[in-house]
């Protein structure tokens, strides 16, 4: 059985193997598809390089498909340029298929006969009458209905809208798809029809996934769970009042369903769900009983998927309901009548991040200004949008004057060419650009502009001329950009890899100099300039920019990006050390530089044998073996020296007549580019030249088994024994004996298995991994020493007498050591660490044993500590391989067919490969690294999320701890609340909600003076409710609960938005009793960002911090990460996914047993700190996050 299941994995191996595609057939691939795309006129091309081909054949700009998001896009201009455009109103939605297409909101039938727009981002249907829900929205699976009252009539449809008439005598009912949702809208008619108790509190059902919650404020939302799936405005109803005649400049359109007219009356709808969960309207009654009521009557909520990126501010604080325009300016009617009016767009701009930015403008189109003639308007960068759709006037500053444009498109009447055609007005001053560019090299996700009537020195803003009105949906930042290049790299000398240290030899006196210039513009052809020396005597460290003179250059050499680049051959002499560089430069208009590239030192000898031929076969994953055909025609040659670094040295004989070859099999050493050098040597033993071949493997594959080994909300003992990789080998669960569950002791609020260091042991009641071949295992552990402990066994493989190999702690030696015997009770060789083991510190670990290059190999904390080769009599007993076809067990070893080296301490997330763990296995990698491969692995070092806070579904607090409001969902399975303080407030997060401290009580919803506050949340769980009290209210109950084991490694992060520097502000902190063990903060005295840690939790203790290389931006968002490395004694620091700072940490750092708190955090016994402005994204792990980790949590 054994023997049968180890040839199905084999199998299964070999035949994915099939399938990998070279780097080089991909490129070609592309290539042929940009032609092919070429020859056809299309709107959109799935890559860059076919969208620019496409762009240039037919005259026309073409959307570059892999770039498009509902947004954002990038188009290829006929010109070989590419244009960024970014919007606030989704512009497209991705069809089933993976193609986007433009947002079409015209309704049309489905296949079940329901009314669908053609083409949005919110899953919406309507009814086509009758008894069926008259509205649904289906979201990521889960779905919302809404039902009239009774049955619908057929509807007539006309573009977005839908009307059902006569739903109620002179009652209409209207539902229209959005950009973003949907709204359904009563119109009444008659007073008569005002009257009617089923207007003036009308019910719809709802049903599917979702239920309804209100909010204090009067909008809804529909939540499934932790998921939010629309929201709604409160509730408004607008009746059709006429603007003021002497004001007849202003629009005189009358209200519709879509929004109500300048001179229309508005009021508040109530708004209750039921105790069934259906939603109540409750229409304002003086409204509809005022002798002058002017119908038709509408009244609204409006439904939304997407939190809006556009907002206004009115000078007053009075409230809007019409979303369809953007004002500016002083308003002439209506209920804003005499008040000021600002406008505020946020762009997303992630895609920018790092590009030059040539030229940028943004682009607004003009729908209706007071004026006849040209009146000003100006634009501004402005801080973060704090609320939608109405922001705060006094929070909306307008930071940066960037321009003005003049522009008119009445449509009163009042002018001579009334109703005048709707006007695009540009915003393209060189400040933009400048603004532009900031936001590009700081990497913002966003960037805001606000609109205003007034100039740079706030004047003319009650000029009632300069009022206008825009359209959001057709607003557009337009940017002009370029992705500076990269440094060169591969450099090569007549085709042979440059060795990063000492010189590479040749075998020809006319090498040729290559390159590879990196880019992301992979449409682009950049062009190289080498230059190239002599090596001085003193060697190549006394070479600088201008020492010793540079000799004749070969004529540039071009390429696309991310292609290779060869120059014409150059002569070179024997006996002389030379070396080359080179620089590439972004095509006109851009020249953008790349920097030079390292030098590459090389020297001729014509002596030696030449550089053999390397010839690959099938290329596998990283870790598994590859196999290579080595061939030279110089008949002298007895060897080859070979290796994947400069110079080889692992030796195998050449055979052969007329020419001399050998094969070699070799286990690929990383992720994505690998460099095999060679080199011939003869019978007198001369080294030959080197030759290099250069192979792209994919990713890398995954563990064949895996047990978590730890408990939490969600998680059981059965499951964290359970094997969580069934599909990938054999489906091998753990059984435990002795077993105990340690709380806390990893994770806050989780458990971990315990073994007590004479019993305990989880074992499979199979094999798990071929000891025969290649595997790995790796875990974490935590030491619990005592006297006289002896070998403690990680994890091992039974054979019949003695185990296939243990990783184990050996504690009188005091070091990790994996080791691997030659045959079943026989000689164990073993590879081990050699600094002291951290005693009751979470250590990862892990060992292999590889097959192919007969290596054993031990990694701590992810580096490698030791590699060691068994002796050749070792390896001739171990012939073929040993196959311990026993059980896998974790917490004990085998030895003369008795259980024994009992682990003491805890394990978590054991982990077995069929293959060798390489490097990038433990750091991870990006995607975006020159020699990734073009792929994103995160590692199996990757920390355990233990909490998430988005704020989606947080409720704002009103009255402190009042039952179902002052509160934040965590999004992890530890479920663990964020309890809120009086005066938090829910408004515009980085992309949906976030939560807002300003130290006041609403201030936009009170008259002033404002009520001080002291605002932050803190982690803690819900365990009841208080009784009644004599209102009826209850209130909660909470129980303060730690995030994270701040004396272990972990990583803390937010997105922030600070609307003040005048002191410090903390963003999110765990405390203890008197200190707080870490925090992330803004520093005021430098402007910097800062984490801090502490060393205990007594008054006054010392810490260690670092702080950011950059200061900090008011009124933008920025993620900040902040990471304790335990295993490297060193805390980190990191803005917008760069790393900034790094400090060593001399100390342990306490371990904060109280909550996670953001907001505020905890000094010298004192809550300060305040934080002012918006968080968001919050994200607490156990574990240290690596770099790449880092960069993939900001690019989330």
């Amino acid at each position: 059985m054994v023997g049968a299941g180890w040839g199905r994995r084999w199998l299964s191996t070999a035949a994915v193997v099939l399938v990998v595609v070279t780097a080089t057939a991909a490129v070609g691939a592309e290539v042929a598809a940009a032609e092919a795309t070429s020859r056809a006129c299309v709107t959109q091309a799935p890559s860059e390089r076919e969208a620019l081909a496409a762009a240039a054949a037919c005259r026309q700009p073409v959307a570059v498909g892999g770039t498009r998001t509902e947004y954002t896009q990038v188009l290829a201009q006929p010109d070989g340029r590419l244009r960024f455009e970014s919007a606030v109103v989704p512009q497209r939605t991705r069809r089933s298929d993976g193609s986007w297409a433009d947002v079409d909101l015209r309704l049309r039938a489905g296949g079940d006969g329901r009314l669908r727009p053609r083409a949005s981002v919110a899953d919406v249907a309507f009814s086509a009458g009758g008894d069926g829900p008259l509205v649904s929205l289906t979201r990521e699976g889960r779905s919302l209905g809404l039902s009239w009252p009774g049955r619908l009539p057929v509807p007539r449809v006309a573009g977005d809208s839908a009307t059902y008439s006569g739903v109620f005598p002179d009652v209409d009912l209207v539902v229209r798809a959005t950009h973003t949702g949907f709204t359904h809208v009563l119109v009444v008619k008659t007073a008569a029809a005002a009257a009617d108790r089923r207007v003036r509190k009308l019910t719809l059902d709802a049903s599917g996934d979702a239920r309804l919650e209100r909010l204090a404020d009067g909008s809804l939302r529909a939540v499934d769970g932790g998921t939010l799936l629309a929201q709604a405005e409160p509730a408004v109803m607008w009746d059709s009042s006429s603007p003021v005649a002497a004001k007849s400049a202003a629009e005189p359109a009358p209200s519709t369903a879509l929004a109500a007219g300048d001179g229309a009356r508005t009021a508040s709808v109530a708004t209750r769900v039921t105790g069934d969960g259906d939603l109540e309207l409750v229409p304002d009654a003086t409204m509809f009983d005022r002798p002058d009521a002017t119908f038709p009557l509408f009244i609204d909520p409006s439904w939304s998927v997407a939190r809006s990126k556009w907002a206004y501010a009115t000078s007053n604080g009075c409230t809007n309901t019409d979303y369809s325009v953007a004002r500016v300016g002083l308003s002439p009617d209506g209920p804003c009548d005499g008040v000021r009016f600002r406008s505020f767009f946020e762009f997303p701009t992630a895609a920018l991040s790092g590009k030059h930015i040539e030229s940028a403008y943004v682009q607004m189109k003009l729908q209706h200004s007071w004026s006849c003639g040209n009146t000003w308007v100006h634009m501004y960068f402005s801080s973060a949008i704090t609320a939608t759709m109405k922001a705060s006037w006094s929070a909306m500053k307008l930071a940066t004057w960037l321009d003005s444009a003049e522009g008119h498109a009445n449509k009163a009447g009042g002018c001579s060419d009334s109703p005048q055609p709707d006007m695009i007005m540009n915003f393209e001053r060189d400040a933009v650009t400048t603004q532009v560019q900031t936001a590009a090299t700081k990497s913002w996700n966003t960037l805001t502009v606000g609109f205003c009537a007034c100039n740079e020195l706030g004047e003319w803003e009650s000029a009632q001329d300069r009022w206008k009105k825009f359209y959001p949906a057709q607003a557009k930042l337009v940017v002009d950009y370029d992705s500076k290049p990269g440094q060169p790299n591969g450099l090569r000398v007549a085709g042979v890899a440059c060795p990063g240290t000492g010189v590479l030899t040749t075998g020809t006196l006319t090498p040729t100099f290559s390159a590879v210039y990196p880019d992301a513009d992979t449409g682009q052809t950049l062009t190289g300039t080498y230059e190239w020396i002599e090596v001085p005597a003193g060697g190549i460290g006394t070479v600088t920019d201008t020492y010793p003179g540079r000799l004749s250059p070969p004529a540039k050499a071009s390429a696309t990006a991310n292609a290779r680049a060869t120059t014409a051959a150059v002569t070179v002499v024997r006996n002389k050390t030379y070396a080359y560089r080179v620089t590439a430069v972004d095509p006109a208009p851009y020249d953008q530089w790349s920097g030079w590239s390292p030098w590459c030192q090389f020297a001729v000898d014509t002596a030696v044998p030449p550089a053999p031929t390397i010839t690959p076969g099938a290329v596998p994953w990283p870790g598994l073996p590859v196999t290579f055909t080595l061939s030279t025609p110089a008949t002298d040659v007895v060897k080859f020296r070979y290796g994947w670094s400069s110079p080889p040295t692992t030796e195998v004989a050449a055979t052969g007549t007329t020419s001399r070859t050998a094969t070699v099999t070799l286990t690929v050493p990383r992720y994505g580019q690998n460099i095999l050098w060679v080199r011939g040597v003869d019978a007198v033993g001369n080294l030959g030249n080197i030759a290099t071949r250069e192979i792209l493997v994919n990713r890398p594959t995954p563990p064949v088994a895996r047990w978590g080994l730890e408990t939490y909300p969600g998680q059981t003992q059965a499951q964290a024994l359970a094997d969580k990789q069934p599909a990938l080998s054999f489906d091998t669960p753990l059984t435990a004996t002795g077993v105990t569950w340690a709380d806390g002791i990893r994770l806050a609020g989780g458990q971990t298995t315990r073994f007590n260091g004479t019993s305990s042991k989880a074992v499979t009641a199979g094999p798990a991994v071929n000891t025969a071949g290649s595997f790995s295992v790796a875990a974490w552990v935590r030491v619990d020493s005592f006297t006289g402990c002896g070998n403690l066994t990680v994890a091992s493989a039974d054979g019949n007498v003695s185990s296939g190999f243990t990783l184990e702690y050996d504690c009188w030696a005091d070091r990790w050591r994996m080791r691997v015997p030659d045959r079943d009770g026989g000689t164990f060789v073993e590879a081990h660490s050699n600094s002291p083991t951290a005693i009751r510190r979470w250590t990862h670990v892990a060992g292999s044993w590889d097959e192919v290059d007969k290596k054993i190999s031990l990694y701590v904390d992810g580096v490698l500590v030791s590699s060691v080769t068994p002796p050749s009599t070792w390896l001739a007993s171990r012939g073929d391989g040993y196959i311990a076809n026993g059980v896998f067990a974790v917490g004990r070893s085998r030895n003369f067919s008795a259980d024994e080296s009992f682990f003491k301490g805890e394990i978590a997330d054991v982990q077995v490969f069929d293959r060798v763990l390489v490097a990038q296995d433990f750091t991870g990698q990006l995607a975006t690294d020159p020699t990734s491969g073009g792929v994103d692995a995160e590692g199996i070092l990757a920390p355990i999320q233990v909490g998430r806070w988005d704020f989606e579904l947080a409720r704002p607090c009103y009255v402190q701890d009042l039952a179902d409001t002052c509160d934040a969902g965590d999004g992890t399975p530890f479920g663990r609340w964020l309890a809120l303080t009086r005066g938090a407030t829910i408004g515009a997060g980085n992309g949906g909600n976030g939560l807002r401290l300003d130290g006041w009580y609403f201030p936009e919803e009170n008259p002033e003076p404002w009520q001080a506050t002291q605002e932050y949340g803190r982690s803690a769980a819900k365990t009841g409710l208080t009784p009644p009290d004599g209102a009826g209210n209850q209130y909660t109950t909470w129980q303060d609960r730690p995030v994270l084991r701040t004396d272990e490694s972990f990583t803390m992060s937010a997105w922030v938005n600070l609307d003040a520097r005048d002191g410090s502000r903390t963003a999110v902190a765990q405390r203890g009793a008197h200190e707080s063990g870490a925090w992330l903060k803004f520093l005021s005295t430098t402007g910097k960002w800062q984490f801090i840690v502490t060393d205990e939790d007594v008054t006054g203790s010392p810490g260690a911090s670092v702080s950011s290389l950059s200061t900090a931006d008011e009124g933008v968002w920025t993620h900040v990460v902040g990471v304790y490395d335990a295993s490297r004694k060193q805390i980190r620091i990191y803005v917008n996914g760069a790393l900034e700072g790094t400090q060593s940490v001399a100390f342990t750092p306490m371990a904060a047993a109280g909550p996670f708190l953001v907001g505020r955090t905890l000094w010298r016994d004192q809550l300060t700190d305040q934080w002012v402005g918006a968080i968001d994204g919050i994200a607490a792990f156990q574990g240290a996050m690596t770099d790449a980790q880092v960069r993939a949590l900001y690019n989330a």
